[in-house]
């Protein structure tokens, strides 16, 4: 197993009390489930600064999707006539 540090944090009282209760009710440590919830969390912001990287680079590339269309197609869910999703505008090439 990998060396551990300790890490400590301010809690308000009420998110203290609902760790500890969350802690006992899935009977693990309070440690653990706050080693668990600062994972997934970095994780999820990993693959959020990612996935804007790759919208950055779809933009460069000029791979764009039109405002218009992508509004038009959100306000046509649900109906009986949805519209398929946007299509990628590819760059001209000269």
């Amino acid at each position: 197993m990998a060396a551990s540090e300790t890490f400590s944090v301010r809690l308000p009282p009420e998110t203290k009390k609902e760790l500890e209760e969350y802690a006992r009710a899935t009977q693990r440590s309070t440690a653990f489930v706050v080693k668990e919830a600062v994972e997934a969390h970095l994780a999820e912001r990993r693959a959020y600064l990612a996935a804007i990287e790759e919208a950055e680079r779809e933009i460069e590339r000029g791979e764009t999707v039109d405002g218009e269309e992508v509004i038009k197609w959100l306000e046509s869910w649900g109906t009986a006539n949805e519209l398929p999703p946007p299509s990628v505008r590819k760059p001209k090439v000269a």
